[in-house]
């Protein structure tokens, strides 16, 4: 830290040199700038006229469910404030009551009045949506305790929606040869520091592969993209592990075009996805950005039946004769 701040403010360095950085100091600090940020977001929602939440309801890596929450207000001089306001580790059971017993909590510690609830954007797991005893429903029968009037809007993320789409996509085939390929590949030591030696001596740009998620699946795309930069890689390495045999569609020209259809496709899901995050993005951006999307999808089937491929520029290089599709159709398939 010391050398940073000689670089970006020299004059301030030999104070920086005096600052104690022992744990406890260190923590203690932590604690003050949390306790500010809570205060200032106290602040904030004191004046809101309406608010709203965000659930996202997950696991870490050591199995914990997590609940996030976020909290958008906008007060009388129509100014929005958006902030992370907490994230509830679940110890126990992730029942609705206890998801509910987490939001109640973060609300109380805001003071804010359920009446001022308008809406809850949710991932749709069950905890969260069910009818009868879900987190929603139960938020629902509070704020009615307060207001019978009041019904409180149910979302369903957009981000979350979008990920469901890709069941439409059939390239199960693709995914499931890319992830043996890239597990036989990074999930044995030996081989992972082989494949990154071979890497460093053909001096290729990328030092590695990525792995692929489920949970985070529109990483695939940026997965799939790899593996075909690092094809040639890929093969070669197979060749020296004599297991080229073991991945047959490598050298099937039909299922590469798959792969190369959907690198580029997933590429403009990705740019999609990108344009729906973010802080203060509204809906009616969010409705522009799936509206044009749909065109370009409209667009994109058009032109692959005329055979322009200008927007998939991986794909538009490969060309596959009859001959040679009827050919690969009859090797056989990893499973």
């Amino acid at each position: 830290m010391v050398d940073v701040s000689g670089m970006l403010c020299p004059e301030y360095q030999n104070k920086f040199e005096y600052i104690s950085l022992s744990r406890r100091i260190v923590t203690r600090r932590g604690e003050v700038i949390d306790e500010h940020l809570a205060s200032e977001l106290n602040k904030k929602a004191q004046g809101f006229t309406l608010f709203s939440l965000a659930l996202d309801d997950s696991t870490d890596i050591k199995d914990t469910a997590q609940l996030l929450i976020f909290v958008r207000g906008i007060d009388d001089k129509l100014e929005i404030t958006e902030e992370f306001l907490s994230m509830e580790s679940m110890k126990g059971t992730t029942k609705g009551s206890d998801l509910y017993e987490s939001v109640y909590g973060c609300l109380e510690h805001l003071k804010l009045p359920w009446s001022k609830l308008a809406n809850i954007t949710a991932d749709g797991s069950p905890n969260l949506t069910g009818k009868n005893v879900g987190l929603l429903k139960r938020i629902q029968d509070k704020v009615k305790e307060d207001d019978p009037d009041i019904e409180v809007i149910f979302l369903h993320c957009i981000i979350h929606q979008e990920a469901l789409c890709k069941n439409v996509l059939n390239i199960n085939h693709v995914v499931r040869t890319v992830v043996k390929i890239v597990n036989y590949i990074r999930a044995r030591g030996l081989n992972h520091w082989r494949f990154i030696s071979l890497l460093e001596d053909t001096d290729t740009e990328h030092q590695d592969l990525l792995y692929y998620t489920n949970v985070r699946w529109l990483s695939l795309g940026k997965v799939l993209q790899r593996v075909w930069e690092l094809r040639d890689e890929i093969r070669t390495f197979l060749e020296m592990q004599g297991k080229e045999n073991d991945f047959p569609e490598l050298k099937n020209s039909t299922w590469v075009c798959n792969l190369t259809f959907g690198v580029d496709f997933l590429a403009h899901v990705n740019e999609l996805n990108v344009n729906l995050q973010g802080k203060n993005v509204f809906v009616h951006k969010l409705y522009s950005s799936v509206t044009a999307f749909k065109a370009k999808l409209v667009l994109f089937s058009k032109q692959i039946k005329d055979k322009v491929f200008a927007h998939f520029p991986t794909l538009k290089y490969l060309e596959v004769s009859p001959e040679q599709r009827e050919k690969d159709s009859k090797m056989p398939t990893a499973i």
